[in-house]
């Protein structure tokens, strides 16, 4: 277990809560073809638009579902040719750096490009190094945690760097590695805040598959196996941490959205294939994150810019992945 020490996510000050508000309220409607953005990425609004395109999603989603499809990023990663990849990384671990804001960011924007990859974007998948964003976030230490809104506000603006460009040391900043920064404008990434309504928005969010990165005061050490079968996280702790929420699925009347976690393979890894760091949650937990997630910055939603392999096309030339004979559903 390599849980961190210190706090990795903090609390917002006064000045950083009036600069997350100043971006909800300049936050725009909804572009289409978000992924085919190059160049500043915005902040989009929760609004009916947005409503309705999660409708669609949705419905693809289980259009997807229904044909034995599974969309789950960490299996999409499995089936992505190595014509499309630039790495084998899908999930951190931070060690004892209270790096988590970034860490959780990166596991979301890794889910959702993947996500893009299998519905048709012609998009590497690059492993994102949180290291260098954390490094350049924090105003150039390791010393010290970030509030969610830091971490939100720097990859919607500067950008993150693929482990290709900088390396896979996700714990060290080399000096000479430093100037790639510049270059993490390449991979900068939209965002769409969810200000209220945490739980609820958050199951729909990965309902209709999108990624989340969130805050909360709590997180979970260990896993266990429920009713309906499923491995859902258990053992709630207290702490200031960042993660990441990516997948949906539903078993014997109950929601369940996946918690992508940075400390490691703690949670164990059962016949359903999903990654070892991280499990499922029931809505309920999910209430037990959302008490305090406003503390820490508003969780979002985040949609990937990256390097296209070719042009845009409709569809990509590799399988997409099925459910696996154990997937209980």
């Amino acid at each position: 277990m390599s849980h961190v020490s210190a706090p990795g996510c903090v609390p917002l000050t006064a000045a950083r809560r009036k600069a997350l508000e100043k971006a909800a309220s300049g936050a725009v409607p909804m572009p289409d073809y978000l992924w085919q953005l190059q160049g500043e990425m915005p902040v989009i609004k929760w609004d009916a638009r947005f409503e309705k395109w999660l409708d669609r999603r949705i419905e693809l989603a289980g259009r997807y579902a229904a044909r034995g499809f599974s969309l789950l990023p960490w299996q999409i990663f499995e089936a992505v040719p190595a014509a499309a990849r630039r790495g084998d990384i899908f999930a951190w671990d931070q060690g004892n750096l209270p790096s988590c804001s970034m860490h959780g960011a990166v596991h979301a924007y890794q889910c959702a490009a993947l996500t893009a990859i299998a519905l048709g974007a012609p998009l590497f998948y690059e492993p994102l190094n949180p290291i260098y964003p954390f490094y350049g976030a924090r105003g150039g230490n390791l010393a010290g945690g970030l509030d969610l809104w830091a971490a939100a506000d720097w990859v919607n603006r500067r950008g993150l760097t693929p482990a290709w460009l900088v390396g896979a040391d996700n714990r060290r900043v080399r000096p000479e590695k430093l100037p790639f920064l510049d270059e993490a404008k390449r991979w900068q990434g939209a965002i769409v805040l969810i200000e209220d309504d945490f739980a609820r928005k958050i199951v729909r969010a990965c309902r209709a598959l999108c990624a989340v990165s969130f805050g909360s005061g709590r997180y979970f050490t260990r896993a266990r196996t429920d009713r309906n079968g499923i491995k859902v996280m258990t053992a709630p702790a207290a702490g200031g941490h960042a993660q990441c929420f990516a997948g949906w699925r539903a078993a014997g009347g109950t929601e369940y959205v996946f918690n992508l976690n940075s400390h490691g393979d703690i949670y164990g890894r059962s016949g359903e294939g999903e990654p070892a760091a991280g499990a499922w949650v029931t809505e309920e937990q999910l209430g037990l994150y959302a008490r305090d997630m406003e503390v820490y910055g508003f969780p979002y939603i985040v949609f990937p810019e990256g390097e296209f392999r070719r042009e845009p096309a409709l569809a990509n030339e590799f399988p997409l992945p099925r459910f696996p004979a154990e997937f209980v559903r």
